[in-house]
């Protein structure tokens, strides 16, 4: 199975409506990374990353290797705003 490049840019956790990534378990399949759409299999986990500050608070599940993305990005931005 070949995975699908993720469409848009890489997010960063820098922002006011991401809360804190948790690790969680998958209990059943159907689910898939929100990025690039790989499913997953019951019984692993997947990074579920929380969006804060709507009326119901929703999370995007992501595998490893986009997570990894997700934090170069962060490091990227965080890096950026040491220089300042």
């Amino acid at each position: 199975m070949t995975k699908i490049k993720p469409r848009g840019p890489i997010p960063s956790l820098i922002g006011g409506t991401n809360g804190r990534p948790q690790r969680v378990p998958i209990k059943n399949n159907g689910y898939e990374c929100s990025r690039c759409h790989t499913p997953f299999l019951a019984g692993n986990t997947c990074v579920a990353i929380p969006k804060l500050g709507a009326a119901y608070s929703s999370a995007k599940r992501v595998c490893d290797d986009c997570f990894k993305a997700i934090l170069q990005k962060t490091a990227k931005d965080l890096e950026d705003v040491k220089s300042i």
